[in-house]
């Protein structure tokens, strides 16, 4: 189980990154999709983690709010001390 699992659109890949390793340093488990090991079936797996996250963190962009995966993901997380939001600047 991590501590935070992070939504986010492919575009945001390199931000999301760096977030997810400040996140790290600072003691935190962090999942997000790069961990997917190959063959898996990502649907399966996505699901498997949001819900054994004690958190998760939607990082709203302009990219993301076009996903269905990422409004799906901020679905499923809401709810009371589960779910915070992280905006892009340009959004």
């Amino acid at each position: 189980m991590s501590d935070i699992f992070i939504s986010y659109a492919r575009e945001d890949h390199t931000k999301t990154k760096v977030l997810a390793e400040a996140l790290e340093q600072k003691g935190f488990t962090v999942w997000w999709d790069p961990k997917i090991v190959a063959g898996a079936q990502f649907d399966q797996v996505i699901k498997r983690e949001l819900d054994a996250a004690k958190c998760i963190v939607v990082l709203w962009s302009k990219a993301s709010v076009k996903s269905r995966w990422v409004k799906d993901e901020a679905n499923i997380g809401c709810g009371p001390g589960y779910f915070s939001t992280c905006r892009h600047s340009g959004c």
